[in-house]
């Protein structure tokens, strides 16, 4: 630092020595010998995934924290898709794709914006700002996603082969034809969510007539939420699919849709919405309340499949809409006001291949029907597969209330949800022939005797007309704001996949009765889930479900006392009884599972989550089960250690090969281990508080190739994993305390492919642990979340990332240094080996360095190394020559401060608290000499030191503990010692910011002949006042003055 302080200062003495020339040949010389890294990203330091496909690749750069667009790893490939979502990126210019060749697919969405950004007055400065023609040169760009970025306008300068643009949920208000003209090559462009309730614009979105008539490739435009007041004209007849839906569009005309002949989906949802009990801030604001629709507005749609119409307030609906669309195989109708329109129909009439039909949440405002009235003409949707009337608020299934329903042969599902149904004759079901799903979830569907059922149904059957207000019923919330959801994101997969499925879940079936199913032979799942069935099952309830193989009795009240449960159900083979904790957490009551052991073919148990911690018996038994859920039970209780009764728990389930025993809060488990079912594949301990695991009871499971230990309090790992355990090709202990691995950690383990150390608290990992080459037979290791020490120490393990060919999951983002604070949070892979790489360089170095002792002189070699010496020596011989003196009226300055100016926290307190109190405040004013202020420039450091010193009453040190250790600090302090010396003035003066120099002899004897003169700055802020008024008397005074009286001077008692 010396030298470098001297070289800022004396650049015209450097011609007194050649070492500087020479200093340089060294740096290249090692700078070769050690291959300095080029700052080219490759396959480890770029912060993506990167798949490979054929002669495509993709780049997954999504969620990366990235505040800027990534430098690209060569490659070869003609087609390359960049993935940038959910980054931290502000602004992209010409520069920032420039490195990447062949792009085909840019993905920009969801940017994250600080606070104070999104806060700007200007909303076009609150996102993504991107320069004009940024896109211009990416001659190969076919795809675009900018969403979710308020961008204000459309990029300009997108080059021409592009095919698809998404600039959905930005600030785009205005749409110009110069803008979007030279898009010939559009297929898909997505504009919707740029001004609705959710980014309030108090505007329609503007767009210029004939904008989209040039874009002649044009198949799919989404122009969703918009306030759009009517449907945009001229637009082009290659149209396939157009979305409106949501916007303000209060009528739709003749010719608005008269070119769109290839026109195969249109949305016009929520337009005129019905806002009765909506979630969201609804308004309707066309005067007729639904939209109004010309008669012949869809005649020259001959193609049209799907139409979505939905929470368009409509009261009727005219048949003459469908004349001509002939081909419509998907009406979605939900949210509209057609009670009476179901009940007449007579638009079906020209619907003859439609498959899906939804109708549902078309219920009267307050009212609560005995049944429901559907029209005949339902009998003529000869291809309906799928027929949805949610929401229709009814009371009763009778017999004849399905009829027109009954011979459509295709229809496959039938979702009669959420109708708040009370009494349901079930017989009707079994006249439908070819009937997958029967939906009849959250209802209020209650058990019920046939006899009175009957009557009931009939009564019911013959008021079916009358309509009565039901102020116990609770409409249901519409969400008008949504696209429809897919049936099947409602009804569990894994059920529906088997066959025919009955959904009876959330009705208030307490108790079943077997009657009630006898229609139901033939149904492959049942879903009794969230109905508060509370009794004792006794292996009469499904007699009449012989088909039966998977069954859901999650979140009910079951009481499990009969060992004849269940052993009506022959083919059962996925039970699930989860969240069924009542009688359970019930002291005193019989807990009883042997039920088990009679299902002959069940393989998937669920008993998850019932907080089981005793049983009646101490073993389940069964030779067919292969998964079971235990998670969210007590384990610790049922295992604890002076009770042994339940250690066999599991042992008797001979077929088992899944086993999840996590959340069962088990702080160890050891001699457990060696009773769980010897087919073990897969063992799940995750989420307990292990502090303990016995590693050594594996080696009995032959088969075990998964095991999760991730979320508990492990500290170590047993010495060799392939001791205990050879056949484990999966290890998951994420989220432990781990803190070391053991050297043969993974000796041997020929069959791991996959170890997860993610978020543990390892700092380095030895090289000689993961192996390298034939030896290392790990595909991906996760590393991310540990607080890695980035010394030299960690040289040899990126070594071996380099050297392996390993996936280390976001190994460039998540991977980071904890220490040291220069490198914290910085990526390991980043850290540059080469500087403490010396085995290649050291030979080199070795004879150079004899050549340099051998050749250079020694006066070069003294000026380089006692440097400052030499300058301290010459100005203390001038000070003698010349036997200067300053008296005290000649000084230019009050006080010299010298600080570590390279300190940003040191110059802010000197300029904003210093020189504030000192130079501003009080009656007296004092004149300071500052380093980057009063200094004269182009003089040397040390000249401008000794002038200052020299030119200032007092002398001022504020001491930090990176500034006592600089070369500035020690010459500053050598010639203050030197005025006291030659004049007799004791000018120095010590501010000490951090606790330096604690057993310093000079600051001791210091403190005890003038303790005024060392002050330090107060932690307490109501101290700062005090500080300051005694900084001002000391500066203001003689130090000679401010003496302990025990000390004296013997030139003041000579003269």
């Amino acid at each position: 630092m010396d030298v470098r302080i001297i070289g800022e200062g004396e650049e015209g003495k450097a011609k007194m020595t050649g070492s500087l020339q020479t200093l340089v040949l060294v740096v290249l010389i090692t700078c070769n010998s050690l291959e300095c890294s080029d700052t080219n990203p490759n396959n480890r330091t770029i912060p993506c995934k990167i798949a490979e496909n054929g002669s495509s690749v993709s780049f997954d750069c999504s969620a990366r924290w990235l505040q800027m667009v990534p430098y690209p790893i060569k490659y070869s490939s003609d087609s390359v898709e960049l993935l940038l979502s959910q980054n931290l990126i502000l602004t992209i210019n010409n520069e920032s794709f420039h490195s990447w060749h062949n792009l085909t697919k840019i993905d920009l969405n969801w940017n994250h914006y600080p606070k104070s950004r999104l806060d700007n007055a200007d909303i076009c400065k609150r996102g993504l700002e991107i320069e004009n023609g940024t896109f211009s040169y990416l001659t190969k760009l076919e795809k675009l996603f900018i969403d979710h970025n308020y961008l204000c306008k459309i990029p300009q300068g997108i080059p021409s082969t592009l095919t698809f643009l998404s600039l959905s949920y930005n600030n785009i208000f205005s749409v110009k034809k110069q803008i979007l003209s030279p898009l010939i090559n559009l297929k898909n462009l997505f504009l919707s969510n740029n001004c609705y309730f959710g980014n309030e614009c108090g505007q329609v979105l503007d767009i210029e007539e004939g904008t989209f008539s040039g874009l002649t490739e044009l198949t799919e435009l989404s122009l969703s939420f918009n306030n759009l007041t009517h449907v945009p004209s001229k637009l082009p007849a290659s149209l396939k699919q157009l979305y409106l839906s949501n916007n303000n569009i209060q009528i739709i005309n003749r010719n608005d849709f008269h070119n769109l002949v290839n026109l195969e989906v249109l949305y016009l949802s929520g337009n005129c919405p019905r806002c009765f009990n909506a979630n969201y801030p609804c308004k309707n604001l066309c005067p007729n309340t639904s939209i109004t629709i010309d008669h012949f507005a869809f005649q020259n749609l001959k193609n049209l499949t799907e139409l979505h119409l939905s929470s368009t307030s409509l009261k009727t609906i005219p048949p003459t809409w469908f004349q001509n669309t002939t081909q419509l195989k998907k009406l979605y109708l939900e949210r509209n006001y057609l009670v009476n329109e179901i009940a007449s129909a007579d638009f079906l009439l020209n619907l003859p291949f439609l498959e899906v039909l939804d109708l549902s949440f078309n219920y009267d405002l307050r009212s609560y029907t005995n049944n429901i009235n559907i029209s005949d003409h339902f009998s003529k949707l000869v291809s309906l597969k799928e027929l949805h009337i949610q929401g229709y608020v009814f009371k009763h299934i009778a017999a004849n209330n399905l009829a027109p329903l009954l011979n459509l042969s295709k229809l496959k599902i039938l979702n009669l949800g959420t109708n708040f149904i009370r009494q349901v004759d079930f017989k009707i079901f079994q006249q439908f022939t070819g009937l997958e799903l029967i939906y009849l979830s959250e209802n209020r569907i209650t058990p019920f005797s046939e006899k009175n059922n009957k009557m009931k149904l009939v009564e019911g059957y013959e008021d079916k007309h009358s309509r009565v207000s039901s102020p116990g019923v609770s409409f249901p919330t519409q969400f008008n704001f949504q696209m429809t959801k897919t049936f099947s994101e409602v009804v569990k997969p894994q059920c529906s996949s088997r066959g025919k499925t009955l959904d009876l879940s959330l009705n208030s079936i307490f108790f079943i009765d077997p009657k009630e199913f006898r229609s139901f032979s033939d149904v492959s799942c049942l879903n009794l889930s969230s109905n508060g069935i509370g009794q004792d099952l006794n292996g009469t309830e499904f007699i009449y479900l012989k088909n039966l193989t998977y069954l859901d009795l999650s979140f009910n009240k079951l009481d499990f006392d009969s060992i004849n449960a269940f052993q009506e159900l022959p083919s059962l083979e996925v039970l699930d009884l989860s969240y069924n904790s009542h009688y359970f957490i019930v002291d005193g009551v019989i807990h009883s599972l042997k039920f088990i052991e009679n299902l002959q073919h069940l393989k998937v148990l669920n008993l998850s989550w019932n907080k089981i911690s005793t049983l009646t018996d101490f073993r389940l038994t069964s030779h067919s089960l292969k998964e079971l859920q235990f998670s969210g039970n007590r384990l610790d209780v049922l295992w604890k250690n002076e009770d042994k009764r339940y250690h066999k728990l599991f042992m008797n389930l001979s077929s088992l090969t899944c086993l999840d025993i996590s959340y069962n809060r088990l702080s160890k488990i050891k001699g457990e281990l060696r009773y769980l079912p010897l087919s073990l594949t897969e063992l799940y301990l995750n989420s307990n508080e292990l502090v303990y695991f016995g590693w050594e009871e594996l080696q009995a499971y032959e088969n075990l190739k998964y095991l999760d230990l991730s979320h508990n309090k492990l500290t170590m790992i047993m010495g060799n994993l392939s001791i205990h355990t050879y056949s484990l090709s999966s290890l998951i202990i994420s989220y432990n305390s781990i803190s070391s691995l053991p050297v043969a950690f993974l000796h041997k383990a020929r069959n791991l492919s996959e170890l997860d150390l993610s978020f543990n608290h390892l700092k380095s990992i030895n090289s000689s642990v993961l192996l390298s080459g034939s030896e290392n037979y790990l595909k991906v290791l996760g590393l991310k979340g540990n607080p890695f020490v980035c010394t030299c120490e960690i040289t040899d393990f990126i070594s071996w990332i380099y050297a392996n060919n390993v996936t280390i999951p976001r190994l460039a983002t998540d991977v980071n240094c904890a220490t040291p604070e220069n490198k914290k949070g910085s990526g390991i892979i980043y850290f540059d080996v080469h500087t403490c790489d010396l085995d290649g360089a050291a030979m080199i170095l070795y004879f150079f360095s004899v050549f340099l002792v051998m050749s250079i002189t020694v006066l070069p070699i003294l000026i380089n190394v006692f440097s400052w010496d030499l300058w301290y020596v010459y100005h203390l011989c001038v000070a003698k020559l010349r036997l200067h003196k300053v008296c005290k009226s000649e000084c230019l300055y009050d006080v010299f401060i010298t600080y570590d100016n390279k300190d940003p926290n040191v110059n802010d307190w000197i300029f904003n608290e210093l020189c504030q109190h000192l130079e501003d405040k009080g009656d007296k004013h004092m004149y300071l000499c500052l380093e980057e202020r009063d200094w004269e420039p182009g003089k040397a450091i040390i000249d401008n030191l000794a002038h200052s010193i020299n030119q200032s009453k007092k002398t001022l040190f504020v001491l930090t503990k990176k500034y006592v250790k600089s070369g500035k600090f020690k010459i500053a302090f050598y010639l203050a010692l030197q005025k006291l010396m030659d004049e007799n003035m004791d000018v120095i003066v010590i501010v000490l910011l951090e606790p330096v120099l604690q057993n310093s002899q000079y600051l001791k004897l210091r403190r005890k002949i003038c303790k005024s003169s060392i002050m330090e700055w107060p932690k307490n802020p109501n101290a700062k006042g005090l500080f300051w008024q005694r900084m001002k008397n000391v500066l203001l005074t003689d130090n000679c003055k401010r003496y302990n009286n025990f000390y004296t001077d013997p030139i003041e008692n000579y003269e």
